[in-house]
């Protein structure tokens, strides 16, 4: 379902800026969950169970949510994200929260 995009995910992101250099680990898609390892940072989760606090989570529906990541990842990079100034607005410039992000969601 996901395959295609996710192959192409890395590529279309340095295409549209080349100066993002996104290094997926490993990515695994289930039935209700995608996961994605990276190989310098923690990865993350979209959908399914709450992950560890040092991974990222999307919780929700994955067909829904994986549409509009890959939208708003390449309107960042098509704005020049990371070396834009506000491009992701003022919650891009403070450092992220996890916990905080799990508590607003639920």
């Amino acid at each position: 379902m996901f395959g295609p995009e996710i192959n192409m995910l890395s590529t279309t992101l340095s295409d549209v800026s080349p100066a993002i250099n996104i290094g997926f680990y490993h990515i695994e898609v289930e039935y209700d969950e995608i996961t994605i390892n990276l190989l310098n940072c923690p990865g993350g989760k979209i959908g399914g169970d709450v992950p560890s606090g040092d991974e990222v989570w999307i919780p929700g529906d994955i067909s829904n949510i994986w549409i509009r990541y890959i939208r708003v990842l390449t309107d960042l990079a098509r704005a020049g994200y990371p070396g834009c100034v506000g491009c992701a607005g003022p919650a891009a410039e403070i450092p992220w929260d996890e916990e905080l992000s799990r508590h607003r969601l639920r």
